[in-house]
């Protein structure tokens, strides 16, 4: 009899367990997986109109988007996905025209309680010019003191 009786607890113990949902009951750790690029309120904020790509790249990092057809676009995606959540995606894009900063677009909103004009303007003016990448023999070149790769 008491056999029987561990049979049939155990059998309604398989059949109910069929029933629930076990990614709730998961011992196991399921990390947040965050892809893309992390664009927050803040580093929208320091964005002003007239703004050089070089302004841009160091307030926002480096696009995950650029489109050839459409090179004056810059895209920011960021795609999080959560433990028993949908999959969130965000767009932001910057747009261009020539080398400043025109307008942007996106679901990002600027934040509103950021530092003073004058501090962005700060942290933004500290980005050295540079006229783009030289390459590893002028970079040797210029180490060993001869100046320009004749």
């Amino acid at each position: 009899m008491k056999k029987i009786l561990i049979s049939i607890f155990l059998s309604l113990l398989f059949v109910t367990a069929g029933c629930t949902n076990w990614e709730d009951f998961s011992l196991v750790h399921i990390p947040d997986i965050e892809q893309g690029n992390i664009v927050t309120p803040e580093m929208v904020a320091l964005l002003e109109p007239g703004m050089t790509k070089r302004q841009v790249r160091f307030a926002l990092g480096s696009p995950m988007l650029i489109d050839v057809f459409h090179e004056q676009r810059w895209g920011y995606l960021l795609s999080i996905k959560r433990r028993n959540e949908p999959l969130e995606i965000k767009q932001f894009s910057v747009y261009f025209d020539g080398d400043r900063l025109d307008h942007y677009t996106g679901d990002i909103e600027p934040a509103t309680n950021v530092e003073s004009a004058q501090e962005k303007k700060e942290i933004l003016v500290s980005v050295p010019d540079y006229d783009g990448d030289l390459g590893y023999l002028d970079r040797f070149w210029r180490f060993l003191g001869f100046g320009e790769k004749p």
